[in-house]
C-alpha cells in the first residue's frame, strides 16, 4: 500500500499516459506518413477550390452590386449646355410616364420625333436632374442615360454607363495565370456585338432586380437615345435588343426607354412581335404656338415682328432651326455701322435656310428630272400642304398609287426613293408611319420643285384621266349586267 501511495504520489501514472499519447503520435507519423500527407494535400487542394470558387462568385455579384449603385447614383450625361432650352411639357410627360414607377407594367418605352424638336436634350436633362438630386439629397437617381452613335461597339457603351467593368482584376489576372484555359465570366467579343450585347444586358437585369429590391421596388430605368442608328445600320442587332428589352418588361427588372429621331425603330417595332410590349409612344413635335418661345427670343434681345417671322415662316417651331435663326440674325445685327433693314435681315436669313435645304434636296436628288422622286415629292406635298395635314399619306399607300398609275413597276423602288427623302432630312415619317415634311423650310423647298418642274399638272392630269378610265369601266359593267337581266 505504501508502494501505491508512493508512485501515485510521484504522479507517474500521468506521465505514463503522455509517453502513451507521445508515442501514438510518433506512431502515426512514422506508420502513416504517406496517408497523412494525402489527407493533408486533399484538404489544401479543397481549400483553394473553394478560394477560386467563392472569389469568382463575389467577382460575379460585384458586377450587379455596381451596376446597382450605378443607377443608384446616376449619371450625368454629355453635350448639355447651361443656356439648352429645355421643354418642360416633354419632360413632365417622359417622367409621368416612365420614371419612378414600382413595375413596367410589361412594357418598354419609346420617345420618338423629328431631329431638332429638343427631344435628346430632354432626355439629358432627367437623367441630369436626377444625378444632381442623389447627390444633393441622397434620394437614389435611377435613371442612367446612354447615346449611341455610329461607332460600332454599342455594347462596350452600354456597359461602360452601367458602370460594369470591362478589365479583368488583379485576382481574375491571377487566375488566368494559374489556369490558362479559365475564362472570365464577362468577356466582351469584339467580332459579335449581339453576344456581347447578351452578356451586358444579363448582368444589367441581374443589377436592376438588386436595386429594385433595395430601393423599395422602383423599377430602374436606362434610356438609350440614339436607337434609330442602330435600327438603320444593324438591324440584326437592334431585334437582340428589342428582345431584351421585352425580356427586362417581362421580369420587371428594367424598364427601357428607346429614343429615336426618324421612322427606322417604329417600323421594326410595328412589325417584330413585340409590339405588344411597347408602351404608347410619346411623340415630340415642333413647337405650335409662338408664345412658348417668346422668352427665348426676349432673353436674345430678337425683336418681336423679326422673332414672329422667323417662328412662322421660316423655321416652323423647330427648336434647333430657330438656334440657328438666332444665330444668323445676331450675326447680321453685329456688323457696324447696320447697313441692313429688318427686311432685308429677314430675307438674308431665309435665303440662308434655302440655300442649306437645297445642298440637301440636291444630295437626295442625284438626277432633278427623277420622275419617281418627283412624283412622291408630288403626292407629299399634295396630300400635306395643299389638303391639310390631317390627310398624311403612308409610304404603302403611295407606292401602291404610284405602282398603279404605272410609274414605277415594284414597290421596293418606292420605298428606296423615299427612304433617300428621310436620311437627307427633306421627309420624314410621323408616328403613325406617314410621310410628312421634315420641316418647313423642307415643306417650301418640296413646294417648288414640284411647281417648277411641272409634275403637279402631269399628276392631276394621270389623276382625271385614271378616273375617267374607272368611270367608264365602271358604266360598261353597269350597262352589261342591264344587259343580261334585259332591262
Amino acid at each position: 500500500m505504501s508502494l501505491l501511495r508512493r508512485l501515485s504520489s510521484e504522479s507517474l501514472i500521468p506521465r505514463l499516459r503522455q509517453s502513451k499519447r507521445l508515442s501514438y503520435l510518433e506512431k502515426c507519423y512514422r506508420l502513416d506518413r504517406k496517408v497523412l500527407i494525402k489527407k493533408c494535400g486533399v484538404a489544401v487542394g479543397g481549400l483553394v477550390v473553394l478560394a477560386i470558387g467563392g472569389g469568382l462568385q463575389w467577382e460575379k455579384s460585384k458586377m450587379k452590386h455596381k451596376v446597382r449603385c450605378q443607377f443608384k447614383k446616376g449619371c450625368s450625361p454629355k453635350g448639355l449646355r447651361e443656356d439648352d432650352y429645355i421643354r418642360r411639357d416633354v419632360q413632365d410627360e417622359i417622367t409621368t410616364a416612365f420614371c419612378d414607377k414600382t413595375d413596367t407594367d410589361g412594357m418598354f418605352g419609346i420617345v420618338f420625333g423629328a431631329a431638332g424638336t429638343g427631344k435628346s436634350n430632354v432626355l439629358r436633362h432627367i437623367c441630369k436632374e436626377r444625378h444632381n438630386q442623389s447627390k444633393s439629397s441622397r434620394k437614389p437617381s435611377g435613371v442612367l442615360y446612354v447615346e449611341l452613335g455610329s461607332d460600332a461597339r454599342f455594347a462596350h457603351k452600354i456597359a461602360d454607363t452601367c458602370g460594369i467593368p470591362l478589365e479583368p482584376s488583379i485576382f481574375e489576372v491571377a487566375i488566368t495565370k494559374i489556369f490558362p484555359s479559365w475564362k472570365r465570366h464577362l468577356t466582351l467579343p469584339l467580332d459579335d456585338e449581339i453576344t456581347a450585347l447578351a452578356q451586358v444586358f444579363s448582368v444589367i437585369e441581374e443589377g436592376g432586380l438588386l436595386y429594385k429590391e433595395k430601393k423599395g421596388n422602383r423599377v430602374p430605368v436606362l434610356i438609350i437615345d440614339g436607337a434609330d442608328i442602330v435600327a438603320k445600320n444593324n438591324p440584326k442587332l437592334f431585334d437582340g435588343l428589342l428582345e431584351w428589352a421585352k425580356k427586362c418588361a417581362n421580369e420587371d427588372s428594367v424598364l427601357i426607354v428607346m429614343g429615336s429621331s426618324d421612322g427606322h425603330v417604329l417600323r421594326y417595332v410595328t412589325k417584330q412581335a413585340c409590339k405588344s410590349r411597347a408602351a404608347p409612344f410619346i411623340e415630340v413635335t415642333d413647337f405650335p404656338k409662338f408664345d412658348d418661345l417668346k422668352q427665348l427670343f426676349d432673353a436674345h434681345k430678337v425683336p418681336r415682328d423679326i422673332a414672329e417671322c422667323l417662328f412662322n415662316e421660316i423655321t416652323g417651331g423647330r427648336l434647333t432651326d430657330i438656334y440657328k435663326a438666332i444665330r444668323l440674325y445676331n450675326k447680321l445685327v453685329a456688323v457696324k455701322p447696320p447697313t441692313l433693314k429688318k427686311d432685308e435681315i429677314q430675307e438674308k436669313i431665309k435665303d440662308a435656310f434655302e440655300s442649306e435645304m437645297k445642298q440637301a434636296l440636291n444630295k437626295a436628288m442625284d438626277d432633278p428630272s427623277n420622275v419617281l422622286q418627283l412624283e412622291i415629292a408630288a403626292a407629299v406635298i399634295d396630300r400635306n400642304l395643299r389638303h391639310g395635314i390631317k390627310h398624311p399619306l403612308s409610304v404603302h399607300e403611295l407606292a401602291l398609287e404610284l405602282v398603279q398609275h404605272g410609274v414605277v413597276a415594284s414597290v421596293g423602288a418606292v420605298m428606296d426613293a423615299a427612304e433617300r427623302f428621310v436620311d437627307n432630312n427633306i421627309l420624314r415619317y410621323n408616328v403613325n408611319q406617314e410621310l410628312v415634311a421634315h420641316s418647313k423650310m423642307a415643306g417650301n423647298v418640296l413646294e417648288d420643285l414640284v411647281t417648277s418642274s411641272g409634275i403637279q399638272q402631269r399628276r392631276c392630269w394621270q389623276q382625271a384621266c385614271y378616273k375617267r378610265w374607272w368611270y367608264w369601266l365602271r358604266g360598261n359593267e353597269h350597262h352589261s349586267k342591264c344587259r343580261l337581266a334585259g332591262v
